[in-house]
């Protein structure tokens, strides 16, 4: 009775070596499949190690269930085959596996942060600024939040382009975003709208419009690039909730219209923009 016990235990070793080793053997085939086709993230060096890995694994495994049946040397069964070889092999498979999800989880983040922002300025796209929007709305809905939104445009953007060239406009873009930057508040959405305009989202209470409008004026006097001292100036209008709306659309077109006025008025009582 012993014997068999002990036979049938054998056999049980045997069966679970043996469904490891058709385990890692399917593994490392698909895994050669996969690497004909190399996948974003996913290194040669990471496949390179994986496959080393399950090829020191299965070769571990075999010696092992080899010496099952045949008169194999203990120490080569258990210390070369079990110890070393097939441990070696799965510490190189879980290296590399981990590492490939670290790379996978950081170019997730680089195509989550690209999809989100727009190339020139690096502040949020529309899409991104309409979704952080939807989720204030409905935040301030059930909370009594009072969010506001400001669209800013830049002055004189035609006249800019025209004297020093789109590369001018460029920079004057990217000038006047980080001024809007500088003058809000950390957790307020700033992105850029579209062309030359500009739109930032206070999930709570915005400040005052002349105060907006002079932390503006503060960061943008006085801007050089290029070689020229060109002085650039950004109209610019709030709308609040629930005051003037009751949606971001709504908020978006009651800020615009106002923001518009306020520009003409300037360019009329300046007789044109300064470039």
């Amino acid at each position: 009775m012993a014997l068999e016990r002990i036979q049938v235990v054998d056999w049980l070793r045997v069966a679970c070596k043996a469904s490891k080793l058709i385990i890692y053997l399917a593994s490392m085939i698909w895994l050669a499949w996969f690497s004909r086709r190399p996948r974003p993230g996913c290194q040669g060096t990471m496949l390179a190690g994986m496959m080393t890995g399950l090829a020191l694994a299965l070769t571990g495994l075999s010696v092992d269930l080899l010496g099952e049946f045949f008169a194999i040397p203990y120490i080569v069964k258990r210390v070369v085959g079990e110890l070393i070889l097939f441990n070696l092999g799965t510490f190189l498979i879980a290296w590399s596996a981990a590492t490939m999800l670290t790379e996978l989880a950081r170019a997730s983040c680089r195509y989550q942060h690209e999809a989100e922002r727009d190339p020139l300025t690096s502040l949020y796209n529309r899409r991104a600024f309409f979704s952080a929007a939807e989720r204030a709305f409905a935040k301030a809905r059930s909370s009594g939040r009072i969010p506001a939104v400001a669209v800013l445009d830049l002055d004189g953007m035609k006249a800019i382009n025209d004297t020093f060239g789109h590369q001018c406009g460029d920079e004057a873009l990217k000038q006047a975003a980080r001024a809007i930057q500088k003058s809000v508040r950390e957790g307020n959405v700033v992105a850029r709208y579209g062309g030359d305009e500009f739109v930032v989202l206070f999930p709570s209470k915005g400040p005052r419009e002349e105060t907006l409008r002079s932390r503006l004026d503060k960061h943008l006097k006085a801007v050089c690039f290029s070689g020229e001292e060109i002085p650039l100036s950004l109209s610019v209008r709030l709308a609040r909730f629930p005051a003037d709306g009751e949606s971001v659309d709504a908020l978006l077109a009651v800020a615009d219209a106002r923001m518009y006025a306020d520009k003409e008025a300037k360019k009329n009582s300046k007789g044109g923009y300064r470039v």
